[in-house]
């Protein structure tokens, strides 16, 4: 604050001590009012100097008073009671009468005091808070008193209007009565598209309350609170009765073990009896008796030791009957002791888990490998394939492996088709199920009276199996059964193939057109759809016909080419193959060595003919990522590839000297696919690494019939006419993981395709 000269210090410091005994006084009353500080005092200096303005500080100290936009300072023209006072944010600071300021029916008092020395240069003047007193009763004589006395003007003196006026603003906390926040997002944001869906949804909200308003209605609804009700229930008590009886620990002994010592007896007694029989007839060797040896008769452990293991009461029964023990103990033969084991109801699940556990210990390294998890080994930049194993057992020993295929729930089961392709080598088929569990021996095993052709899992429902067989038969099994007899089969009464059925696809058209359907091909050219909704009913798709030999040109053959004899007008189908992007296209490849393009709403007529092979076509795959693009394979030793838009291949693959029985493609990769051929060759082609020769290829000692790709693992499976499905590893660039998109797989797909399409010369051949 500023004071006096020095010929008035002692007025000076009076104020100032004033000044300070206020500002405490006033921090004390909190930070959350606005408090003011106006002092007064009488000096020259003050007078000399003129009016002082109004300063506002704020809690820092600074000067924050407002200034005035005119050019001339405008003259104060309110009034302000003299004295240090503490007001109430909420007081108008009014015109007040000079004896006691009146603001709002409260009266102010103000008490001066002044104090003179012998020298007559200081005077002391003290200032008191305002006291307030509120008035409770008021006479309507006061009342009219009072407001004479606030509409008076008040009369301020000199020294009011020379005392610097402090004014301290404080901001009170924010207090919100409704706070919804709004979301504000850029059209190229990427919420943009959820904000404007909600905004659709709000109008479209608003429209339908405007257009249906019966179904909008607003009523007032009121719940209430139902009264307590005491229910009360009269039953009879419970009558209970006590009841105690004595039992010694053999008696408990006894009555728990009392089946299985009956058992054991009767087991006993066949025994002695068989030996009796034996001895009686006087024949030589071992005869297995039936009904002996129950399961409390042979070891627990369930291995046969060449003798079966008898307690004291077995013997002395044998002995007691005149049986030599010797003979007794001959009866146990490995047919009786195997019955035996199968008669125990948890013994053959619990063995078949033993295996698995000692099978996997066995096989560790290879399923490690089988997974792609690296052992101290890196990745290379060659591509390579390495030997894990071969599901082989006795009973596909020998036997042609005739299709593979995996199931699409079940990735790591392998079900294995086995079927003779030559007339005169027919035998009974089998379909064996494989599985890393226990690559030894097969999960389940079915056996066939004809020669399995080709299988397939459902998409649908992956426990259903359907197979075909040489004979022209087309069952569906269901392996969750321990039967091996199948759910559905086709006959002569509901019209099966006469033929060899070659391929078989499950083909899901729809809820709307009756879900998954079976098609199958034979070489007696029909095309059949099969609907299990009734049984196993037949639906004729297509008779294959064989094409003029003057349309194998386009129309531009010699005339000498249609004088070529046609024995029959049929053509032999071998595969088939749909379209993963329309199920109503599929693909037909002949024993001609054509491919037809066919249509299952259409069956007059090929909506398309592709001629390039010049050998019967044994396997078609159509891409799983290019819905245009397939690839074939024929006995011409050739592996072509095809565009849906173009009759002429745009690839033609050869690696070797004999025919191609099994094309396949990649899971992972778009442009890689894999060929089994008859000499015992296995190759792997990338055609966005090299067009003309396979990246990586392989020679066994067998013939190879069929080849697949895993779903799940950089593994390549081939089976052979020997009954061995062999498991191989892609390492390198092939087992390295594409992290492609499905754009960016078809993408790498019609970048080959289309380098040969702007070829000038066309199709390319390798």
């Amino acid at each position: 604050m500023e004071g006096g000269p020095s010929s008035r210090r002692t007025g000076g410091h009076s104020r100032n001590v004033r000044t300070s005994r206020m500002d405490s006084r006033t921090s004390r009353r909190g930070d959350s009012r606005i408090r003011a500080s106006m002092i007064g005092g009488k000096g020259k200096s003050a007078q000399d100097s003129g009016p002082q303005p109004v300063i506002v500080r704020d809690a820092n100290g600074h000067d924050v008073t407002p200034r005035s936009l005119n050019s001339a300072a405008a003259e104060p023209t309110r009034s302000l009671p003299t004295g240090g006072s503490e007001i109430d944010p909420l007081t108008s600071m009014t015109e007040a009468p000079p004896g006691g300021e009146a603001y709002g029916g409260r009266t102010l008092e103000r008490s001066h005091s002044s104090a003179g020395s012998d020298a007559g240069d200081s005077q002391n003047e003290s200032i008191s808070l305002f006291r307030v007193e509120t008035k409770s009763h008021k006479t309507s004589a006061e009342a009219a008193a009072a407001a004479q006395v606030e509409s008076a003007p008040v009369a301020l003196t000199e020294s009011d209007l020379d005392a610097p006026v402090v004014i301290e603003l404080r901001e009170t906390s924010t207090f919100w009565l409704l706070e919804e926040t709004g979301t504000c997002v850029a059209t190229d944001s990427i919420l943009a598209p959820k904000v404007a869906e909600r905004n659709d949804a709000y109008a479209k909200l608003l429209k339908a309350r405007h257009d249906m308003a019966d179904m909008y209605v607003e009523r007032a609804a009121q719940t209430f609170s139902g009264d307590h009700k005491v229910k009360e229930v009269q039953t009879p008590s419970s009558v209970g009765v006590e009841m105690g009886t004595q039992a010694s620990g053999w008696d408990i002994y006894d009555t728990q073990t009392g089946d299985e010592a009956e058992a054991e007896a009767k087991s006993t007694e066949a025994a002695v009896a068989a030996a009796i029989a034996k001895r009686s007839r006087g024949a030589g060797g071992s005869s297995q008796a039936s009904g002996c040896f129950s399961g409390d008769s042979c070891s627990q452990s369930g291995a046969y030791q060449g003798s079966s293991s008898f307690d004291g009461s077995s013997v002395s029964a044998s002995m007691a009957a005149g049986v030599d023990t010797a003979d007794v103990r001959q009866e146990a033969t490995p047919e009786a002791v195997e019955a035996s084991i199968h008669s125990l109801p948890n013994l053959p699940s619990t063995l078949r888990v033993a295996e698995r556990v000692v099978s996997q210990n066995a096989y560790h390294k290879p399923h490690l490998a089988y997974r792609n998890i690296m052992q101290e080994s890196s990745w290379s930049s060659s591509p390579g394939m390495e030997h894990l194993w071969g599901f082989q057992s006795e009973e596909s020993a020998g036997r042609n492996v005739s299709c593979l295929e995996w199931n699409p729930v079940k990735h790591d089961m392998l079900a294995v088709a086995y079927g003779e392709f030559d007339f005169s080598a027919q035998r009974d088929g089998l379909i064996l199920f494989w599985s890393l569990k226990n690559p030894s021996y097969p999960d389940k095993i079915i056996s066939v009276p004809c020669g399995v052709t080709c299988i397939a899992f459902s998409r649908e429902h992956p426990n259903l199996l359907a197979a075909g067989l040489y004979d022209g038969t087309v069952c569906v099994y269901d392996i969750r059964k321990d039967e091996a007899k199948p759910t559905l089969e086709s006959g002569a009464a509901n019209g099966k193939h006469t033929d060899p059925v070659w391929a078989l696809r499950w083909v899901d058209h729809g809820a709307e057109r009756g879900g998954e359907h079976l098609v199958s091909i034979s070489t007696d050219g029909r095309v059949m759809q099969w609907n299990m909704k009734k049984g196993l009913e037949q639906s004729e798709l297509m008779m294959l016909k064989r094409v003029a030999a003057s349309a194998k040109q386009g129309g531009d053959a010699p005339k000498a080419l249609g004088s070529e004899g046609i024995i029959s007008r049929r053509s032999a189908g071998l595969c088939i193959d749909f379209c993963p992007k329309d199920p109503n296209i599929y693909i037909a490849g002949t024993e001609d060595g054509h491919l037809h393009k066919c249509s299952c709403s259409y069956s007059e007529q090929y909506l398309e003919s592709y001629f390039g092979h010049a050998g019967p076509v044994y396997k078609l795959r159509w891409s799983p990522f290019c819905p245009n693009t397939f690839v074939s394979c024929s006995a011409d030793w050739t592996v072509k590839l095809w565009n849906a838009e173009v009759s002429s291949p745009v690839f033609s693959l050869q690696s070797g000297t004999d025919y191609v029985a099994d094309v396949c493609w990649s899971h992972d990769n778009s442009t890689v696919f894999a060929s089994a051929t008859g000499d015992g060759r296995v190759d792997v082609w990338d055609l966005a690494a090299n067009t003309l020769d396979p990246i990586k290829s392989i020679k066994t000692p067998h013939t190879l019939s069929c080849v697949s790709f895993a779903r799940s693992s950089p593994v390549l499976v081939t089976g052979n006419a020997s009954g061995v499905v062999d498991v191989y590893q892609l390492t390198g660039t092939l087992a390295q993981p594409v992290e492609r998109t499905a754009a960016e797989q078809l993408a790498a797909l019609e970048k080959v395709t289309a380098t040969v399409h702007n070829a000038p010369g066309g199709a390319a051949a390798a």
